[in-house]
């Protein structure tokens, strides 16, 4: 009887097959028939709202000047006002804690002003592109503030580079009016 069990327990240890090794090879069959570059990016409809009146308020003053021009300081300004706000850290003290609503979005647009003003200081893109492409990132940002951004949000946080972030703010989300 025990040399019944030791040739038992001597076969199971001989053969190290083990109860996942179906599932990774079903795993493995299911994913080689994918194709991963047919895969097309997700484009997002927001609501796109004009903010010709509340541009028409602020003063070259409020805004400021901006390398891209007047209206894009215009915008920066009202992003700035929109996104962020002042509250007190505790009541009576004087210092303030500034909130930002959707900081994914606010932080991103940020970076893109970055990234324009050092290629177009650079020469490697134009004024007018840059332009265009910061008026229409501004438009997004300005438009998307009262949406459910939670989808569009990750795939801002997926992408790690600024260019990346620019084609997807101008040509994969649109806007209706």
């Amino acid at each position: 009887m025990k040399t019944v069990l030791i040739l038992l327990l001597s076969l199971c240890l001989a053969n190290p097959s083990s109860a996942q090794e179906p599932v990774s090879i079903a795993k493995i069959t299911v994913h080689e028939g994918a194709d991963k570059s047919t895969k097309t990016p997700r484009p997002f409809v927001f609501q796109g709202y004009s903010r010709e009146y509340d541009l028409s308020r602020i003063t070259n003053e409020l805004s400021g000047n901006h390398f891209l021009g007047e209206s894009i300081a215009k915008k920066v300004y009202l992003l700035d006002d929109l996104y962020t706000s002042e509250v007190a850290v505790v009541p009576g003290n004087p210092q303030m804690k500034t909130i930002i609503k959707k900081p994914v979005i606010y932080t991103a647009v940020k970076r893109i002003e970055k990234y324009m003003a050092k290629s177009v200081k650079k020469g490697e893109i134009s004024k007018e592109l840059a332009i265009e492409e910061f008026n229409r990132v501004l438009d997004v940002a300005l438009s998307v503030l009262s949406e459910d951004t939670r989808q569009f949000e990750v795939e801002i946080e997926a992408l790690h580079d600024d260019s990346a972030r620019i084609d997807l703010f101008t040509r994969r989300v649109s806007l209706n009016y």
